[in-house]
This record gives C-alpha cells, sequence and structure tokens, in this order.
C-alpha cells in the first residue's frame, strides 16, 4: 500500500506531520467522500449539506416567503400602533361622574383638581389621575364589630358605648395630602373627642338618654374644630350613638339595679296618682266650706240647724233601730249646744 492512500482504497486524509510543506492538501468533500465506504456513487458525486434556517421556513410554509411567519411579521406593527393607542386613550381620556373630582400630578406633583365631565391629560406616567367620590356620604363605626369599649362618666362610672360618625369628602385635595392617613387617623380622633365628651356626663344621662341628643351634638362640634384645624377636607354629617350598656362583667347587678328601679318609679307613680286624687277630694271640700261659711255669716241660727239635721240623717241613715221613751214615742234629737233653748 502506497503512503498516503486509506486502507478502504480512497485516500489520505491529507498530509501528516512528516509530509513536505509544499505537497498539495486534498480538497475536504473529495476527503469526507473518500473516508465514507458506506457513501453511494451518487451521494459522492453530490455531497450533501446541512439545512439553513430559510430551507426550514420555505418547507413549511409551502415555499416563497407569504407563509404564516411573513403573515405575522406584516401584523407585528399594526398590533404595535393598537397597543400604543389604548394606552393613550387609557391614560389620557377621562369621564367624571357628577359627584366624582379627580387629582392630577406631573410627575408626582400636584398640577391640579379636575371635576365633572370629559377632562384630557397627559398619557402615564408623565401626569397620574387619582379619582374619588366626594359627595358620597361614608359612614364609619366605632369601634369595629361588637368589641367592647369602656368609658368613663362624670359620675366614676363605666359605660360600654359604640357610636357612628357620618362624614364626606368636602375638599379632595386637602384629604389627600393634608390627611394621609385619612379614615385611620378619623377614627383615633373620634374615639378621643368621644371619651372627652362622655366625661362629662353622668351615667345616668347616657344609659336613660335624657341628654343623649345634647352628648351627640358635643361630640360632633368637638370633631369638627379638630378637624378645621387639620385642614382635612372633611365636613361631618352626624355622630350617633348606638349602645350605651353597662360593663358586660357587671350586667347581671345592673339588671337587679333596673328592676328596683322599676319597682321605685312605679311605687313613686302610684303615690302621686294617691296625693293627686285625695288632694282633689280636700280642694272640693275646702269650695264647699267656703259656700256654706258664706251662707252661715248671712244667718247663723239657720245654717247652725240646717247643718246639725243634715249630720244626724247622714249618721243615722244606716241604722235599723230607733230608741223609744217610756211614753212610746221616738226620742227628740239631741238640740244643739249652741242654739237657745237647747238641751244638752
Amino acid at each position: 500500500m502506497a503512503r498516503g492512500d486509506s486502507p478502504w482504497g480512497g485516500r489520505g486524509g491529507g498530509a501528516g506531520p512528516g509530509a513536505p510543506e509544499g505537497e498539495d492538501r486534498p480538497d475536504p468533500d473529495e476527503d469526507e467522500s473518500a473516508r465514507n465506504p458506506w457513501a453511494s456513487p451518487d451521494e459522492a458525486a453530490n455531497p450533501r449539506r446541512s439545512a439553513t434556517i430559510e430551507d426550514i421556513l420555505r418547507s413549511r410554509g409551502g415555499g416563497g416567503g407569504a407563509g404564516p411567519v411573513a403573515a405575522q411579521a406584516r401584523l407585528l406593527p399594526w398590533l404595535g400602533l393598537a397597543l400604543i393607542s389604548g394606552w393613550l386613550v387609557a391614560t389620557s381620556l377621562h369621564f367624571l361622574a357628577q359627584n366624582e373630582r379627580a387629582l392630577v400630578t406631573t410627575l408626582g406633583r400636584y398640577d391640579g383638581t379636575i371635576g365633572p365631565g370629559f377632562n384630557v391629560t397627559m398619557p402615564w406616567p408623565l401626569q397620574s389621575v387619582d379619582r374619588r367620590e366626594v359627595g358620597k356620604e361614608t359612614v364609619t363605626a366605632l369601634p369595629d364589630k361588637d368589641a367592647e369599649t369602656l368609658m368613663l362618666t362624670a359620675d366614676g362610672e363605666l359605660v360600654n358605648l359604640a357610636f357612628q360618625v357620618r362624614w364626606r369628602v368636602s375638599d379632595l385635595r386637602a384629604f389627600t395630602y393634608n390627611l394621609p392617613d385619612g379614615e385611620a387617623a378619623l377614627r383615633r380622633l373620634a374615639d378621643a373627642q368621644m371619651r372627652a365628651t362622655v366625661a362629662e356626663f353622668t351615667f345616668s344621662d347616657l344609659t336613660g338618654a335624657r341628654r343623649m341628643a345634647e352628648m351627640q351634638q358635643r361630640a360632633a362640634a368637638r370633631m369638627q374644630r379638630v378637624l378645621d384645624a387639620w385642614h382635612s377636607g372633611i365636613a361631618l354629617v352626624a355622630v350617633e350613638v348606638t349602645r350605651t350598656d353597662p360593663p358586660t362583667r357587671l350586667a347581671a347587678t345592673f339588671d337587679k339595679i333596673a328592676a328596683a328601679t322599676a319597682d321605685a318609679r312605679k311605687n313613686q307613680e302610684n303615690a302621686r296618682a294617691w296625693r293627686d286624687q285625695h288632694l282633689k277630694e280636700a280642694r272640693a271640700e275646702a269650695r264647699d266650706f267656703q259656700l256654706i261659711y258664706g251662707e252661715y255669716k248671712l244667718a247663723p241660727a239657720v245654717t247652725r240647724q240646717r247643718m246639725y239635721y243634715e249630720t244626724m240623717a247622714r249618721v243615722l241613715r244606716n241604722n235599723d233601730k230607733v230608741i223609744l221613751n217610756g211614753s212610746g214615742s221616738p226620742t227628740e234629737p239631741l238640740a244643739d249646744p249652741a242654739m237657745p233653748g237647747g238641751r244638752r
């Protein structure tokens, strides 16, 4: 076998380490076909090459450049234009209802307040729009759920009090920037001012509801003064007390006190009724006495005799027995000692 020949009948795969520098090197394609003993003559004559990405796309698309990939490539600009248009419309055009206001900020700085109707701003993130219903009444209940809240009254008693605050936003800018905690700050203020107001009333004033309206008005005035000093942009509508009960641990004791109080009130009402009835009768007797006394001054003897007979008739009316003297005639009525010639 000659040097440089392949053991399968082909030529060697290039010059070895000891080959002369000027010797021609074989062609790579010819060398590859020569080294492949299983290649057919046609494959040896037309060597196979790797498929490119264009060949793969052309075979899947049925040939030419009008396949789905090309169609998608043509749709990409329109899709991008639609996204940009939607972004501009959604962040630049704003329609506000009659009871809505919105704060406009430019790069985070307050720029103005827009009102109801159709409004146009610069798109986000250049300008941001924060809307809120300013005319809507909000109800804040204290405490949360049915928790027990004990407050000290003026007479040293504890009352389990619950209430609610009805309020609305009157100035959106002041509410947003001067009161960053929003409703949480209002809750803390309402609790503090209600405790200060309860300390001015007695336990019976609150549980008996005798001065409840006055207490609610005083608490609302206290809260509004503080909110105005804060420039909070909140207007209170009303403060309403929903519960005034004794402490839970003393509920049984206060029930007994309430029952005793009810009994005492009933006895007082009965005593007043008895007093009114007897006072009415006494006034009627006094009025009759005044009439009789007027007649007595005109004719004292006749009046005394008539009074004597009326009294005896009233006394003997219910007697079924009459005592007679020895002659068989009824006893004579006792003469009035004040009458002339009368007998005792």
